[in-house]
């Protein structure tokens, strides 16, 4: 069951129009955001080798290649993702770094095929139009210049990245969010539809423009209806000067083509799955998994095995690799990730580095980012990496493999047997099991509140109390038939599993956005449409769902703490998102263990609080911008509100 059509928009509404300016930036400095410090921070450079990029319509609408050969004077000097993706330098100014894309719908196989096969892991632009994916033909996919996943963008931080969207795709409007990019100065750049922008209509071009402020592992996708899971996204990777870099002790290479795609995968139109039906395609589980774009499908009808090849990760013995494993799942599913006879060393989440933790097998949710370090030190062969599905992917069995190869393997694929769903590799030592808090202790599992940042926590995040604290219960509502088709009504509802019809609801709310962007035109969003947890529409009632324009106001400056806690358990976990932001995780439990059962609403939620049962952790809480929230449990974030701008809150 997956709720993401729920949101909350936060705002630092008084604050609005005080957004960080960078224009300053062709003087010669740039802002960063400092772990260490906990907050944003200029860095001086030399101007006169940093290249401009102009935002005229016709550099705009005429930025293809063939208008760069052309000479094109403003984006001849910008630099390509090729020269992007590079070794950073402490001597270096940042580059500005520019991509085009087009966005169409597609096909698999086909044509293109006979002409290439894409030979990388991750592909910084489109030299090969061919679309593997697991070997079963489908149209109607819809990708980035006919790559999946899309270009990689793999800049060093403080570069400028250019990025102009054409829409090709007939009859969709678009938007494009890169996930774990706080957008500071750059608000405007988040791509939410009617929160920072309105939808890039077809056949029009939208340029997007970030600084790079952050390092570490992030990416990209569409933010708009179901675009994603039918194939807008890939790989976003900031790298820091290596020495700056808190985990460089830790390894030797971190190699462009080192990146683990994960998606999932299906074989009909996302949109087969939406709402949903109660007898044909029941449910919204995948049919399968990716890897790097990669893998092959058993299909149990004809009892045979599609023979498309499977990703290759290719390493040499004896080197300390570090891998960037990104989860771009779209639905319900979280996933588990273990290699054959190696260990994983977990540095860094989301982006933010973490003192090591060694692991054999690493479980993670939609959006969530590892990256961990994989030493080469066993016999040279070839090995299995192993994703499976977990929670409501488990009944299906769905599970993906890709290779890792020694140089000098004389084979291909990893000796013995087919690994199988439920013949798999050993799981060792589990993090981030679904549902595990970690409360009773146990030396083979690993919980987010085990994690510790490698950076010092910020004096304000690490205060007793935040200046606000945000209770927010979360839960699926069901319909009654009477409810939901009653004349004249058209209530948001989803069928996850055949014959029910839920609604997902923070705070009871639905979130109903605006005819315009708040960013831009929250004049035109009526005040009676406005609400919060607090306070509601008069047509609301008490216990059925609210249909508003759900906003919390957070003054600039403040401490902000959000308890999250499940009202209604189903037994599944629920990953959280924050845009514009990393929180610290400070708090992580079950209430289970307290011997509720039923769930705990908001008042509930407070009286635990108050009493002292939701723990807090405030010696270095790990930094993340997507957590999830474990069933009939709560999870506690806390972030230093300094990044002014309407910010999307929301189940991934």
């Amino acid at each position: 069951m997956k709720d993401s059509w729920n949101f909350i928009i936060i705002c630092l509404l008084s604050t609005l129009w005080t957004c960080y300016d960078e224009s300053h930036a062709a003087q010669g400095s740039y802002r960063v955001y400092s772990r260490s410090e906990g907050k944003y921070r200029d860095v001086n450079f030399t101007i006169a080798d940093v290249p401009r990029i102009g935002d005229s319509s016709e550099q705009l609408l005429g930025a293809g290649n063939e208008q760069q050969q052309q000479g094109n004077v403003f984006l001849d000097q910008a630099s390509t993702p090729e020269e992007c993706a590079r070794e950073c330098r402490a001597d270096e100014p940042p580059r500005t770094c520019y991509y085009h894309w087009t966005v169409e719908y597609y096909r698999t196989l086909g044509s293109a095929c006979e002409l290439c096969e894409h030979t990388t892991n991750t592909s910084l632009t489109s030299d090969c139009q061919c679309i593997l994916a697991d070997g079963v033909e489908m149209t109607g996919v819809m990708v980035i210049n006919r790559m999946y996943p899309g270009p990689s963008i793999q800049v060093c931080l403080g570069d400028l990245v250019v990025v102009d969207v054409a829409n090709h795709a007939f009859g969709s409007g678009l938007t494009i969010h890169f996930h774990g990019i706080y957008q500071n100065g750059y608000q405007y750049y988040d791509g939410v539809p009617f929160v920072t922008q309105c939808p890039i209509t077809f056949r029009s071009t939208f340029r997007y423009k970030w600084r790079a402020q952050n390092a570490g592992t992030h990416f990209y996708h569409a933010h708009t209806g179901l675009h994603k899971p039918a194939g807008v996204e890939g790989a976003v990777i900031i790298r820091s000067v290596r020495k700056e870099d808190p985990s460089n002790e830790y390894y030797d290479e971190d190699g462009f083509d080192n990146v683990i795609y994960i998606n999932d995968w299906f074989h009909t139109n996302p949109i087969d799955h939406w709402p949903g039906t109660d007898v044909r395609n029941i449910g919204q589980i995948p049919d399968n998994f990716l890897i790097n774009g990669r893998g092959q499908w058993f299909n149990s009808t004809s009892n045979r095995l599609t023979d498309t090849p499977l990703a290759v990760i290719n390493v040499e013995p004896n080197r300390r690799y570090r891998f960037r494993m990104i989860n771009s799942l779209s639905w319900t599913c979280s996933i588990q990730m273990t290699i054959q006879d190696h260990n994983m060393t977990i540095i860094a989440t989301d982006g933010e580095a973490i003192e090591p933790k060694v692991v054999q097998t690493i479980n993670s949710f939609s959006a969530e980012r590892y990256d961990f370090v994989l030493t080469t030190d066993q016999k040279i062969t070839s090995y299995w990496i192993q994703v499976r599905g977990l929670q409501s992917c488990a009944d299906t069995k769905v599970a993906q493999y890709a290779i890792l190869r020694y140089s000098g393997a004389q084979l291909k694929e990893p000796e013995g047997e087919r690994l199988t769903y439920d013949q798999s590799l050993p799981l060792g030592i589990v993090f981030n099991d679904p549902n595990e808090v970690c409360e009773n202790s146990s030396e083979n599992l690993v919980c987010v509140k085990n994690l510790q940042s490698a950076a010092p926590t910020n004096e304000r995040i690490s205060q007793e109390k935040a200046d606000i604290t945000i209770y927010i219960p979360f839960k699926f509502y069901q319909y009654t038939n009477e409810q939901l088709f009653k004349s004249n009504t058209y209530k948001n509802f989803e069928v996850p599993t055949g014959g029910n019809y839920f609604v997902s609801l923070l705070q009871n709310i639905s979130n109903e956005f605006g005819a315009s962007p708040y960013l831009t035109q929250m004049h035109d969003i009526p005040p009676e449409r406005i609400c919060s947890g607090d306070e509601v529409p008069k047509i609301c009632k008490k216990d059925e769902p609210c249909f508003c324009s759900h906003l919390i106001d957070i003054p600039l400056n403040s401490v902000v703490e959000l308890v999250m806690v499940d009202e209604n358990p189903l037994g599944l976990a629920h990953p959280f998102h924050l845009h514009g932001y990393g929180f610290h995780v400070i708090g992580q439990g079950s209430f289970e263990s307290m011997g509720i059962s039923g769930g705990v609403d908001r008042n509930k939620a407070i009286e635990l609080d108050q009493a002292g049962l939701l723990i807090r952790n405030l010696d270095r809480p790990p930094v993340k911008d997507t957590v999830a929230t474990p069933s009939n449990g709560y999870i506690i974030l806390r972030f230093y509100a300094d990044n002014p701008g309407y910010w999307l809150y929301h189940c991934h």
